[in-house]
């Protein structure tokens, strides 16, 4: 992928990974054929097989007897594709709730996957100052009811409720307001004892971090003050006057 150093890469870049060589969209309950590890939409790949039993992209055979003994569900690649594609769970949620609910299916609800976030998404979090002498290593709230009460009382701890699509670059500003920080101060956004860069967002860090939804995001935050440079004064040394023998010596033989 030319170009995409320095910059996140693009979902249309990733397409190649994400698509189904069948119907040309995005999969939807990936599936993969064992024999050579190409991967389809089920509902194509089954309706493939039913034909050929041949792999559409590289012509290998399947299964002589039961083609559809060789491809299996692939979950990993189907919750890539939904975390990528902005959009694409939903819709497909939604599409199968208007399915079942046209033919009267109703009988095994749908359970949506708590893993899964959009921008829109609500995510709750709390900021506190940095202290290198808490754990912050989960980065939810720790210990009992009782403790974690407690800390929802402290007043250097705040609580806020942002999209998922918030960035770090969004609470460093807030941060900044909060305090009257200019420019030239540095603030650093911490979760789980890691600095995270300026681009990333709440989503990426539910993802990269497997938020469980059951405790907000714990945030902290560090400032560093631009260093003061204080001129350093040098004292006027006194220079000793080398001329002052051959004066008084001159003094001395005019009397």
């Amino acid at each position: 992928m030319e170009g995409t150093v320095g910059r996140r890469p693009r979902v249309r870049d990733l397409n190649a990974h994400l698509i189904c060589f069948l119907c040309g969209g995005y999969y939807v309950d990936a599936t993969t054929i064992v024999e050579c590890l190409h991967s389809f939409c089920r509902s194509c790949i089954v309706r493939h097989l039913e034909t050929s039993k041949f792999c559409p992209i590289c012509d290998v055979q399947v299964h002589k007897a039961k083609p559809l003994h060789s491809i299996r569900s692939d979950r990993t690649l189907q919750t890539l594709a939904y975390k990528l594609v902005p959009g694409l769970y939903y819709k497909e949620m939604q599409r199968r709730r208007s399915f079942n609910a046209s033919s009267g299916s109703n009988t095994n609800p749908l359970q949506e996957d708590p893993s899964i976030f959009t921008g829109e998404d609500s995510i709750s979090l709390s900021l506190e100052y940095y202290d290198s002498d808490k754990d912050y290593e989960e980065g939810g709230e720790n210990g009992t009811e009782n403790e974690i009460e407690k800390n929802k009382q402290m007043p250097h701890r705040r609580y806020l409720q942002c999209p998922a699509a918030v960035s770090m670059m969004h609470l460093k500003k807030f941060i900044r307001m909060k305090y009257g920080l200019g420019s030239e101060h540095r603030v650093d956004i911490i979760y789980a004892g890691e600095c995270l860069k300026d681009d990333f967002c709440l989503m990426d860090v539910a993802y990269t971090f497997s938020w469980k939804r059951t405790a907000p995001m714990r945030f902290s935050y560090r400032i560093f003050h631009p260093p003061v440079y204080v001129p350093m004064v040098v004292p006027p040394t006194k220079v000793p006057d080398i001329t002052q023998p051959e004066q008084q010596q001159q003094q001395q033989q005019e009397l």
